[in-house]
């Protein structure tokens, strides 16, 4: 999960509907990502790709990001964004 303000849809059509309502790119967006089918070498469309189920092995994965983001989600609607930034940014040691 990531925590960023600003920057483009990426091709994500909810963004751009969020960005044109807005009338702006300059929010903020937490971002829990899922890989790209290129990255993880699968031969599979983007939009098959996210669409579908996750592989058994990246649910866990999938799991953190979510308890993470939940966990920061009290500092964001504060407005404590470099908080909820650090937080999520750091990996537990």
């Amino acid at each position: 999960a990531k925590l960023k303000k600003g920057g483009s849809s990426g091709g994500h059509n909810g963004l751009k509907d969020i960005t044109a309502a807005l009338g702006t790119q300059d929010y903020w967006r937490l971002r829990i990502g899922i890989g790209h089918p290129r990255t993880l070498n699968l031969n599979q469309g983007v939009a098959d790709f996210v669409l579908h189920r996750p592989r058994k092995e990246e649910q866990p994965l999938i799991d953190e990001a979510l308890a993470k983001s939940m966990d920061v989600l009290p500092l964001m609607v504060t407005g404590e964004f470099a908080e909820a930034m650090t937080r999520l940014h750091t990996s537990a040691k």
